[in-house]
């Protein structure tokens, strides 16, 4: 009942806060304008439209710079909060393997995971200045608000799924209630007008993941020394020593959950896009990326039991899953990258700025027509 409560809460509060500072926030879009072309190796000017790029081209006398590969914005004080969130999961492990004390594998789980996640969103923002269409604070609101709908809707589904149909069903089904569920606090937030600007989309995106990653995080650190967690070969599951109980939650803080911001980020941006740029004519895309999404997740959660009998298959299966990570990670770059704004071409990393931009005819714009006055 209490977790219940908790859930309800967090949803709540979190929705609520989300909501009210979008409504406060003044921030203004960064100004329309043509500009060269950061998708084209020839003199092309493209219009951005103080949202995102668009399809809109014209001839143009010079070649946009697209900077260089891990250079300027690549680098920058995420990696900081990387190194402290390694600090913190070798530390805390330590303690515990010291203490047995379960607080302690799950406070570390907590901030050591909290820690990570804000590394890849301050090194998106590098990419796309994220903190000029969404705030730090309404970051953590839409992450508190997931938390709340992961313990409410993710959590018992996943519970009814498998004590109705088997463990087999719930990690065929897990992508569809989990990333279902991770869209709910955006998609909210979105049909009641606030953060629809594109690079809104893919903060709100990792914000929801953020929240689902960290809760899930601390629930296995409870379940683990519990070995209350779901057995997917239907023996033993992972051992509830210190020591691997340790292992387990920084292999998942490090190579597990990333997944889940990764994903949930790939289907807003992919919506959001969309909708931005074609209204309701882009729900069939949107709803494709979001099942896209739905789907790869079931196949990765599938191979913890599809292979209970074959052990070399199931290392095969572990090998292609760590590889799933830089493939997703390069998706959603793929899709965040449209966005990124004019001010930031060239000073960003080559690999973040627009490529495979959707192009029309050229149309006749003289030079000088329609340029920004200034560029910020």
């Amino acid at each position: 009942m209490m977790i219940t409560v908790l859930g309800v809460a967090l949803l709540a509060v979190g929705t609520w806060a989300a909501l009210v500072l979008a409504r406060r926030d003044t921030r203004p879009a960064p100004a329309s304008g043509w500009f060269p072309d950061p998708s084209a190796d020839l003199p092309r000017r493209r219009l951005w439209d103080g949202r995102t790029w668009t399809a809109r081209v014209a001839a143009g006398d010079t070649v946009a710079d697209r900077g260089r590969r891990f250079r300027g914005r690549f680098w920058g004080p995420w990696v900081g909060w990387v190194l402290g969130s390694v600090v913190v999961m070798l530390a805390g492990s330590a303690l515990y393997r010291a203490t047995g004390e379960v607080q302690v594998i799950a406070a570390t789980s907590f901030v050591g995971m909290a820690l990570f996640c804000w590394a890849f969103y301050r090194f998106v923002h590098r990419q796309l200045a994220l903190d000029d269409v969404v705030s730090p604070l309404q970051v953590a609101a839409v992450a508190v608000a997931t938390a709340g709908a992961v313990i409410l809707v993710a959590g018992n589904v996943n519970s009814w799924i498998i004590d109705g149909a088997g463990i087999r069903t719930a990690t065929a089904t897990v992508g569809f209630v989990e990333e279902g569920t991770k869209f709910l606090v955006p998609l909210a937030l979105f049909l009641l007008g606030a953060y629809r600007d594109p690079r809104a989309g893919v903060g709100l995106g990792l914000a929801s993941g953020f929240g689902f990653a960290i809760t899930e995080t601390v629930q296995y650190a409870y379940q683990l020394p519990a070995a209350s967690g779901p057995s997917f070969c239907g023996g033993a599951g992972v051992p509830t020593d210190a020591t691997s109980v340790a292992q387990a939650q920084i292999a998942r803080v490090f190579l597990v959950s990333p997944l889940h911001w990764l994903w949930t980020g790939i289907a807003v941006a992919i919506a959001w896009r969309l909708w931005h740029l074609y209204g309701r004519r882009g729900t069939v895309g949107a709803v494709g990326g979001l099942l896209m999404v739905m789907v790869i997740h079931s196949l990765n959660d599938s191979s913890a039991t599809a292979f209970c009998d074959d052990a070399t298959a199931a290392g095969l299966a572990g090998v292609v899953k760590y590889a799933l990570l830089p493939a997703m990670y390069l998706v959603l770059r793929a899709w965040a990258r449209k966005s990124t704004p004019p001010s930031l071409i060239a000073a960003t990393s080559r690999g973040w700025s627009p490529q495979h931009l959707p192009t029309g005819a050229p149309e006749d714009v003289p030079a000088g027509e329609g340029e920004p006055v200034a560029r910020a």
